[in-house]
C-alpha cells in the first residue's frame, strides 16, 4: 500500500471537520493517534481512538505526526498525498478543530437524547438462587434489597404505564430489560406488563424492545413458557454459566441448596437458541474460576450452542454484599489478560462471538447517566443504576407521585446525570478516553472516591486493535488471489 493508505476506517463523527476539505492550510496531528508497529518494518500501523480508523502507512513523511501543526498547502506533493490520506481518518484535522469539544458533543448528544426512554423493570427483588458473589445479600438483616412487596403489585404497574404512556406521545422508541431479584420468578406481571406496553407503543406508532436478565433456570420448567417470552416480544436474554457443571453448580446454586442448576440452565439456553432467541451467555470471572472457563466451550461446542455470544463477566467487589470474595476478585490487569486469551480462544474454535475480532467503539454515556432510563424496584421506587435496586436511600423518587419528589431525590437523579468523564484530569489526559468513557460511573463516584474506573482498553488496545489489523490484512490479500478457474 502507498503513503497514507487506508486499512480499515470506522465511522467518525469528526467528518463534520474534514470530509472533502480541500486547501486546509494549518492543520495538526490527532490528539487521539496510537502508532505501532507494522508487519512490514517500512511501515507502521496507526490507530485513532476518537474516530476508530485504522491505517498502514509508509514511514517516509510520519514525522509530520510529530509536529505540532503544520501548512498541509505548502507541502512537497508526496507528504501532501500522505496528509490528505491521513486526514480521511481524522490521524490529522483542521487546527480549527477542537477534537475534546467534540467528543464532549458527541457524548453529550447521546446522554441528554430523549428521543427513547428506558426501564429496567423488577417484577421481584426475590430470588430462587443463592450465588456466592451476588450483590443483593448486602444489608443488615441479611437481605436489604427485598422490597416491602415481595412482588410488584396492580398500582405499581398502573403508574409504570401510565407514566410510559406519558412518555409515548413524546419518544420513538421503549426498551425495556426484565431484571431482579430473578424476574421469572414474577413472570404473570411480565407478560400482563408486556402486552399493556406493547399496545401503549403500537397505538403510538413507536418501536418496542424488550430483554431479560435471568439465571435461566426455570426457562425448561414450563414447555409453554419460551412461547410467552415470544409473545411478550422479549428478544434478547443474558444469562451467566461460571464454567463446567462443578465449577458451576459450587458458585451459583439453589437457595437451600436444593441440587445442582448447571443442567437446566442449560436446556434452556438450548431451547432459547432453537426458538431463534437471542442468547448473551455471560461467564462471571473471579481467579478462582478463570481456566475453567475455557472448559465451558467444550459443553457448548458438545451442544451446539457456538453461535451464541459469549462474553466473560469481571467479578467486582463493589457492594456490602461483596466484600466476602473481594480477596478472590481479579484485578482489571489480570481480567484483561485471560479475556484476551478467552477470545482468541473463541475465533480459533469458530465460535460466532469470535468473528470478527473485538474491536473499539465510541463509548456512549451508560444509562445511569442519561436522561429517561430508570430502575424500577416492586414497591415502584425509582433509581438510575440497577447496582442500587432495592437500597432505598438511594432512589430518586417513586413512580407514584414522581413528578411531586422531594429535592433530595431530584439532587441524586441530577448527581448521576451530570457525572462525566470529563471532570477527572487522568481521563482529559487520556489517549483512551473516547473508547472508554471513564467506565463504569457507579464505581467511580461510590467505589473509587471519586476517581475513574479504567476499564479494559487502558491494556488491551493494542491486542485487539492488532487482531484487527491482522484480518483485515489477510482478507485484503484472499481477495487479491487470483481465481481459480
Amino acid at each position: 500500500m502507498g503513503p497514507g493508505a487506508g486499512l480499515w476506517r470506522g465511522k467518525t463523527f469528526l467528518d463534520l471537520f474534514m470530509k472533502n476539505k480541500r486547501g486546509l492550510k494549518q492543520v495538526k496531528p490527532s490528539m487521539y493517534n496510537f502508532i505501532w508497529p507494522a508487519d512490514d518494518p517500512a511501515k507502521v500501523m496507526i490507530f485513532n481512538s476518537l474516530t476508530t480508523a485504522l491505517a498502514e502507512v509508509e514511514k517516509t513523511h510520519l514525522d509530520l505526526l510529530d509536529l505540532p501543526r503544520f501548512d498541509y498547502d505548502t507541502l512537497p506533493d508526496a507528504a501532501r498525498r500522505f496528509a490528505e490520506g491521513l486526514k480521511q481518518g481524522g490521524f490529522v484535522l483542521d487546527d480549527a478543530a477542537d477534537e475534546l469539544k467534540i467528543l464532549k458533543f458527541a457524548y453529550n448528544s447521546n446522554k441528554y437524547n430523549r428521543m427513547a426512554i428506558g426501564f429496567t423493570v423488577a417484577p421481584t427483588l426475590r430470588c430462587n438462587f443463592a450465588c456466592t458473589y451476588c450483590y443483593e445479600q448486602a444489608g443488615e438483616n441479611g437481605d436489604r434489597r427485598d422490597g416491602q412487596n415481595a412482588f410488584m403489585p396492580e398500582h405499581v404497574r398502573e403508574e409504570l404505564l401510565k407514566f410510559i404512556a406519558q412518555a409515548a406521545k413524546t419518544v420513538k422508541a421503549v426498551y425495556i430489560t426484565w431484571y431482579g431479584g430473578e424476574p421469572l420468578l414474577g413472570r404473570e406481571i411480565i407478560f400482563d406488563l408486556s402486552q399493556k406496553i406493547i399496545a401503549v407503543t403500537e397505538e403510538n406508532k413507536i418501536a418496542y424492545s424488550a430483554g431479560m436478565i435471568t439465571n435461566g433456570y426455570l426457562l425448561a420448567e414450563d414447555p409453554d413458557l419460551v412461547q410467552k417470552l415470544k409473545d411478550s416480544r422479549i428478544k434478547f436474554f443474558q444469562i451467566t454459566l461460571d464454567g463446567p457443571p462443578e465449577t458451576h453448580n459450587r458458585r451459583r446454586m439453589l437457595k437451600g441448596g436444593n441440587g445442582p442448576t448447571f443442567d437446566r440452565i442449560l436446556e434452556g439456553v438450548k431451547l432459547l437458541a432453537a426458538n431463534g432467541m437471542e442468547v448473551g451467555l455471560r461467564i462471571n470471572v473471579d481467579r478462582s474460576n478463570m481456566e475453567e472457563a475455557l472448559k465451558l466451550l467444550d459443553l457448548l461446542e458438545e451442544n451446539n450452542l457456538q453461535d451464541i455470544s459469549v462474553h466473560l463477566g469481571h467479578v467486582h467487589a463493589d457492594t456490602a454484599g461483596c466484600k466476602s470474595i473481594e480477596s478472590s476478585c481479579a484485578t482489571m490487569e489480570e481480567f484483561t489478560a485471560f479475556n484476551q486469551t478467552f477470545r482468541e480462544t473463541l475465533r480459533q474454535r469458530g465460535f460466532k462471538t469470535g468473528q470478527p475480532p473485538y474491536y473499539p467503539g465510541i463509548a456512549h454515556a451508560c444509562g445511569a447517566n442519561r436522561v429517561n432510563a430508570f430502575v424500577l424496584d416492586p414497591d415502584g421506587d425509582m433509581y438510575k443504576c440497577w447496582s442500587e435496586i432495592g437500597d432505598k436511600p438511594a432512589r430518586i423518587g417513586n413512580i407514584v407521585g414522581f413528578k411531586q419528589r422531594g429535592k433530595d431525590e431530584r439532587m441524586r437523579e441530577i448527581r448521576w446525570l451530570t457525572w462525566e468523564p470529563f471532570e477527572y484530569a487522568d481521563c482529559l489526559a487520556c489517549k483512551v478516553l473516547p473508547v472508554c468513557m471513564g467506565g463504569c460511573g457507579y464505581r467511580a463516584m461510590f467505589v473509587n472516591k471519586d476517581r475513574p474506573a479504567c476499564g479494559e482498553w487502558k491494556y488491551s488496545l493494542e491486542h485487539y486493535v492488532r487482531a484487527r489489523y491482522h484480518r483485515e490484512k489477510n482478507l485484503k490479500a484472499e481477495a487479491n488471489l487470483p481465481k481459480m478457474a
